[in-house]
């Protein structure tokens, strides 16, 4: 089957967004989803693609949840959906569209490995807004210091492993 899109990452907060596998070649149920549905779904999803591929995200996240409404069982939209999300920032919707995502399908290794990347981002993104709410005297700001360090070591020697695996 041809490939889609090629792998594409984003720089988002103060780390590397390690969503590596943030696009993948669609499923043959997504094939088949847009023969079922009709070429409205076609339509919407080539709409969803082009805005996805020129990092669109408001726009693609809008056609994508429409997919899902549309073609609820196709996990390759709810898992590009999730991807829109993560690039907006919004980590809660983000994590949800991949759990629907994998409840359709368990064996896809790239929605587990966004899912879990998308942890870590929220986990920054939480202590982030500690370390700011927090007194610049407070002891704390070092302890919370020191794991968004850890998170963006762990986040970025993952992307050293995954340009090596390519």
């Amino acid at each position: 089957m041809k490939q889609l899109n090629k792998c594409a990452c984003s720089i988002l907060c103060l780390a590397v967004l390690t969503l590596s596998a943030c696009a993948s070649t669609p499923t043959e149920s997504h094939l088949t989803a847009k023969n079922q549905y009709g070429d409205d779904v076609f339509e919407l999803s080539s709409l969803a693609d082009r805005a996805y591929r020129e990092s669109r995200w408001v726009d693609a996240a809008r056609h994508y949840q429409q997919l899902t409404e549309k073609v609820p069982n196709d996990a390759y939209m709810w898992f590009r959906l999730a991807n829109t999300y993560v690039q907006k920032g919004s980590f809660n919707q983000a994590i949800h569209a991949y759990e629907e995502s994998i409840s359709r399908d368990s064996m896809q290794p790239k929605p587990w490995f966004n899912l879990s990347t998308t942890y870590l981002m929220s986990a920054k993104a939480a202590l982030l807004q500690s370390w700011q709410n927090l007194r610049p005297s407070d002891p704390a700001r070092a302890i919370i210091r020191t794991r968004i360090d850890a998170i963006d070591t762990l986040m970025s020697d993952g992307m050293h492993e995954v340009r090596a695996t390519r």
